[in-house]
């Protein structure tokens, strides 16, 4: 593997402007030099790429369909895309179906993706340009918290975003690719879910498994016994994509844990509510505590006028996921809208397809 074909260079190049040693060798393992050849006259239509490469349509639609299952060619509207970003490349490769990926891959993909981060501290401080961190993720409620708060937008209420057949749950690929995950034995793999163009498109690449509405509902309420986080694509469309995300293991919380000690900055948009204290009702029983806030905003003071000590939540680091909001048994938590529709950004986030190519 430490000889590397130019034309895995060159398509390496194409996904991303970073530099990532690890990307040209997971291309490598993924794809042979036929198919190298076919994803790099990308972007266009099957037969726009079997005039280029004098091949009969067939081959290439065969080809095509094949390196799609993989995770590597992306169906537009009109032609066939490389795909598009070095996030999208171990997202899509690390939840394939079996038949496409083995521990060999699956630690290559878990090596690129974390590559970036790695003594981050060090290269800043040695003048290295390193690329922005930017919010490509949004935290989204859970929705039993927020189900009744007026202004609730529908591009942030799971109910609607359901709403777009067909819904797929599929493996997780941050928990598909890091095999030694400290939640391994308590957290399943199968907990996100795609639906509309997204939920198609795992279906036809043969992974994942399509669910009606009403189960979505009653899955995402299983997840609640979790310390899972959800978040999805950071923008203003109704999204695609819904993450669970856990805080030692999902590629976000993983290099947020880098980025924010070092840039002051983490790769996703807190959700436009945060927790609201109500310590009269608080008990002091810890459950808010014990492991249901991914970002340690939650600690024990004592309040002016009461005995004892009450849960507090930092506002300031409280990222609004409502984990903890579920797990009190005396509602001494609630959830307050706090930031305008303007919180979420136009245009779409890279995670969001739009199929317009």
């Amino acid at each position: 593997m430490d000889n590397i074909e130019p034309i895995y260079k060159e398509l390496a190049a194409k996904i991303t402007k970073e530099k990532n040693k690890t990307l040209p060798k997971v291309l490598k393992k993924a794809v042979n030099l036929d198919q190298a050849e076919i994803l790099n006259a990308l972007p266009d239509t099957i037969e726009g790429v079997a005039n280029k490469l004098s091949l009969d349509e067939e081959t290439v639609r065969r080809e095509m369909q094949i390196l799609f299952e993989k995770g590597v060619a992306m169906r537009g509207r009109k032609r066939w895309n490389l795909v598009n970003h070095i996030i999208l490349v171990k997202d899509l490769m690390a939840s394939a179906g079996a038949k496409h990926i083995d521990d060999e891959l699956l630690e290559m993909l878990h090596t690129m993706s974390l590559e970036g981060t790695v003594d981050l501290e060090k290269r800043v401080k040695n003048g290295e340009k390193v690329p922005p961190v930017v919010e490509v993720m949004r935290v989204w409620p859970k929705w039993r918290t927020v189900k009744d708060i007026p202004g609730l937008l529908p591009i942030e209420d799971v109910r609607e975003i359901l709403k777009q057949p067909p819904i797929v749950v599929h493996n997780c690929p941050c928990r598909m690719v890091y095999k030694d995950r400290p939640c391994k034995d308590d957290v399943p793999v199968n907990v996100c879910i795609a639906v509309g163009p997204n939920g198609k498109a795992f279906l036809d690449r043969g992974a994942g498994k399509e669910i009606t509405y009403d189960e979505a509902i009653a899955f995402l309420d299983d997840l609640d016994e979790f310390p899972v986080v959800h978040t999805t694509g950071n923008s203003d469309v109704m999204s695609t994509i819904l993450c669970s995300c856990c805080s030692d293991c999902c590629g976000l919380f993983v290099r947020a844990a880098s980025t924010k000690p070092v840039l002051g900055k983490v790769p996703y948009a807190k959700s436009r509510f945060v927790v609201v204290d109500n310590p009269e009702e608080c008990t002091d029983c810890g459950l808010c505590l014990d492991n249901r806030c991914p970002v340690n905003a939650i600690s024990m003071k004592e309040i002016p006028g009461l005995d004892g000590e009450r849960s507090y939540t930092n506002v300031e680091e409280c990222i609004g996921c409502g984990l903890c909001v579920l797990s009190c048994p005396t509602d001494a938590r609630t959830m307050k809208l706090v930031r305008p529709p303007e919180h979420i950004p136009s245009p779409a986030s890279v995670f969001d397809r739009s199929d317009k190519d």
